[in-house]
């Protein structure tokens, strides 16, 4: 059973891809969802700046392109100083982000040199200043000293420096991170009425869009700034502006994708990045398709966090449709019905608060989600037991460290980095782009397949030799010791450590995975035909024997004498069935490329038979002493015995290649279904919301929002009802 993840194993390596868990191979042919990371995983690793927004007196001013040229303003000194980079070999090397930032500046960065035994207190931060030639005042350069970094938390969104000018006694901090949050952070006065209006105008065309804010601290010493906390120290910062990067998408990307959702596999990008840039590089990438609409659902706490909005907003930006809203307690006028395909996008944000509040909401974000934007790294893993709890084989692929808990949560987790992720994920590839999903589900299907084909090929050959052994048991009779070495290792064992040496397919994955279950109706029905198949063959051969004019009973002697004519009958057809069951159980496409692609296995079958027939026909006589077969003095029985073994294959042929495989599983495998009864659980909710003319609710122009908190159930919380009705939707819920 393990040949087949073995020489799937040794195949993915031939494709860079390793495996520190074999087991995972067979269900990474199973897989129907995968989720992608967004950058460095759909899109490239680097990025490539654009330019930037500078911000003056509350008020965006045009964007920079040139930014060497720009004049030295806090802003320029936020980017070159906010960063966790070093220099290693001279190079100067860190986040990517980063050093693109840092380099789009021009400045120069210094580490001091300073020895293994130098004491802590004596050690002298890093420094950044611009180039001889850009310094305004050379007389008393301009230096920016990095006394202390707030590494970046993908959970709080930001990092941070504090730093101090060269002869200056302030020092300033300096925080880079998401729009949202240094607005958050900022003072209101100091943030442009037009940043979100300005930021989605960008996020939209799929740029990567980070902001700076700053503050000086006053009355703050070097040994203070050693103990002041983070949040005491990122607060009431000047916001600064936006600083705007390209992140293209891999030329393998679009590709993929497109494969992938031809096999009717889910795709869902799951990123850390702003929602409307992952929106946008979804449609680019064809995770969004061009008739589908996207609804945006977002989750807020209103009235001191005693109630909770959810709202869906449709349309390309999310900005030109009137939102539905939720309350504690709300009737919402419905006023658009989605008819067209949708795809839900939802933020970290908004899933945590109705993963809390109004858990019952998530199994369908989950079924219609494609974009999961600002997701933490355990927003991620929760996404993926989520999905998993629904009935899919999930698939993550990504390539940083917030990566990691999803990677080890899913089926089957495939890193792009030799990092921190690839600790937790079963696949490791060395090619840094998605087209290794589609191999590795290939294999884990072929690895599936050959699994299944060598489970029923060793299940039917026991029970076909036992079924031999039964009837030479019905006149005292038996195979002789040599012959079942000729079966087991000519035979059985041959073919099996051959089986499994068919290429995945390679031509375009099918929608359908193979089974799952070894014990499902479909492999036990295939097995229960053959055993009546070949079990009558060898009856017709034992009995049709008895009725030739040559042929004499066996006598019973002792229990090492065998020879008879029934045994040579019954062995002889026999063993043309063990080349019969390795052939209609080698399974070709859709899953593994045809049986003669694998030339050792399928020239083993060949040899194997010309050895059969002549065995059959006209043994010399040191393999007839060696087998203790009674050879029947004419041909003609020898003849019949190659009738039965032919149509035993013909017959075999049909049952498992028409029968099992074309009416059973592609024709009647799902037939009278009944969804709510699957373990796949996603299939009922899919079918309930595509029937369902109601959702998502896009409100009208004008609908009410209704807050009844003395209406919620006494001593219910955090628990939800909705009731739907034509004209609208009562949610309830307390926070």
């Amino acid at each position: 059973m393990t040949i087949g993840k073995l020489y799937a194993l040794n195949r993915l390596k031939k494709h860079q891809i390793s495996c520190i868990n074999s087991r995972v191979i067979n269900v990474s042919g199973s897989i129907d969802c995968v989720c992608f990371d967004k950058t460095g995983t759909l899109t490239e690793d680097g990025l490539d700046m654009w330019g930037v927004v500078p911000v003056s007196e509350a008020q965006l001013e045009s964007p920079v392109r040139s930014i060497p040229d720009m004049p030295f303003t806090p802003l320029i000194y936020g980017m070159a100083s906010c960063h966790s980079l070093t220099t290693i070999n001279g190079v100067v090397s860190g986040d990517p982000l980063d050093v693109k930032m840092f380099e789009s500046t021009g400045w120069i960065f210094e580490e001091p040199e300073i020895e293994e035994s130098s004491k802590y207190d004596l050690m002298v931060p890093s420094t950044v200043r611009p180039p001889p030639q850009k310094d305004p005042h050379p007389e008393k350069p301009l230096e920016i000293g990095i006394i202390h970094q707030y590494q970046f938390s993908s959970k709080l969104q930001r990092m941070s420096v504090i730093t101090r000018t060269l002869g200056s006694r302030d020092l300033t901090v300096y925080c880079k991170g998401s729009p949202e949050i240094i607005q958050s952070l900022s003072k209101p006065d100091t943030v442009p009425q037009n940043i979100m209006s300005t930021l989605q105008e960008y996020t939209e065309q799929g740029y990567r869009v980070i902001a700076v804010g700053y503050r000086i601290l006053d009355e703050v010493d070097y040994v203070q700034v050693q103990k002041l906390r983070r949040n005491e120290v990122e607060k009431d910062f000047e916001f600064l502006g936006l600083i705007v990067m390209e992140n293209r998408l891999k030329p393998q990307t679009t590709g993929i994708i497109s494969m992938l959702k031809g096999a009717q596999i889910k795709v869902v990008m799951v990123t850390g990045d702003n929602i409307l840039t992952a929106v946008s590089v979804a449609k680019e990438c064809g995770i969004i398709e061009g008739g589908e609409t996207v609804v945006e659902v977002i989750a807020e706490e209103e009235n001191n966090r005693s109630s909770l909005q959810i709202r869906f907003t449709c349309g390309g930006g999310f900005s030109k449709s009137v939102p539905a809203t939720y309350g504690s307690m709300i009737d919402c006028e419905l006023g658009a019905n989605i008819n067209a395909p949708y795809r839900i996008a939802i933020s970290g944000r908004s899933w945590g608060m109705i993963r809390e509040h109004a858990p019952e909401l998530i199994p369908k974000i989950a079924v219609k989600g494609a974009v999961f934007a600002r997701m933490s790294s355990d927003q991620k893993q929760q996404l993926v037991q989520e999905l998993q709890q629904l009935g899919y084989y999930v698939a993550m692929c990504g390539d940083g460290a917030n990566d990691c808990g999803a990677l080890k949560a899913a089926h089957a987790g495939i890193s792009l980095s030799e990092a921190e992720a690839s600790v937790a994920s079963p696949f490791t590839s060395a090619e840094a782009n998605i087209s290794c999903v589609p191999r590795v589900i290939r294999e884990g299907r072929a690895a599936l397949v050959t699994s299944f084909g060598v489970f029923k090929f060793m299940v039917l050959y026991s029970l076909m030799e036992f079924m031999s052994t039964i009837i030479l048991y019905s006149i005292d009779s038996n195979l002789t010791d040599f012959e079942f070495l000729f079966i087991d290792i000519c035979l059985v064992v041959n073919f099996a450590f051959f089986f499994g040496r068919n290429h995945a397919y390679s031509g375009p994955l099918v929608a359908q995975a193979p089974l799952t279950s070894l014990l499902s109706p479909i492999p036990l029905i295939s097995l229960l035909l053959q055993v009546i198949v070949m079990s009558t063959v060898q009856f017709i051969s034992f009995n049709v024997v008895q009725h030739y004019p040559w042929f004499e009973p066996f006598h019973y002697i002792d229990a090492t004498y065998y020879i008879s004519f029934e045994n040579y009958a019954v062995f002889s057809v026999g063993q043309f069935q063990y080349i019969i069951m390795a052939f209609v159980f080698s399974q070709g496409s859709p899953y593994r490329e045809p049986i003669y692609t694998n030339r050792i296995f399928f020239t083993s079958l060949c040899v194997m038979t010309c050895v059969c027939i002549y065995i059959t026909l006209s043994p010399a006589h040191w393999i007839i002493d060696i087998l203790q077969l009674r050879f029947p003095p004419k041909l003609d029985f020898p003849l019949v015995v190659l009738g039965l073994a032919l149509s035993n294959f013909f017959i075999s042929t049909i049952i498992e290649t028409f029968v099992v495989q074309y009416l059973m599983f592609k024709k009647l495998r799902f037939c009278n279904r009944d969804l709510k009864k699957s373990s796949r659980r996603y299939l009922a909710i899919a079918e309930e919301l595509d029937t369902d003319r109601d959702w998502p609710p896009i409100s009208k122009p004008g609908s009410v929002l209704i807050s009844n908190q003395q209406s919620i159930v006494k001593g219910v919380e955090n628990q939800a009802f909705v009731e739907d009705s034509p004209k609208c939707i009562k949610y309830r819920t307390k926070l």
